[in-house]
């Protein structure tokens, strides 16, 4: 099976870079990125940002659950079905 770095939905590409960009803000580094692009940042640099998506996404996810549950999951549960939100909802994608 080959990978791609196609996002399942497309219209999401543009909501994490928008969040790539304001999580390099928070990092001091959006203006190094914007002046140079992502190209010349240093493989660390891009790691960080890469971890905070990470976390963030986590974030919106579990609180998400918590809303729509009203408690958090046990740990090494999955989640009910339905009560999935998207990580890049607060973004506006595809509306």
């Amino acid at each position: 099976m080959s990978r791609s770095n196609k996002p399942v939905n497309p219209a999401a590409a543009n909501a994490l870079d928008r969040m790539k960009l304001e999580i390099a803000n928070e990092l001091g580094i959006s203006e190094r990125v914007r002046s140079t692009g992502w190209a010349t940042m240093t493989s660390a640099d891009c790691g960080r940002v890469g971890g905070h998506m990470v976390r963030k996404m986590i974030e919106q996810y579990e609180s998400t659950l918590n809303s729509t549950a009203g408690t958090a999951p046990a740990a090494g549960t999955a989640p009910a079905a339905g009560t999935a939100g998207t990580a890049t909802s607060q973004f506006n994608i595809g509306q």
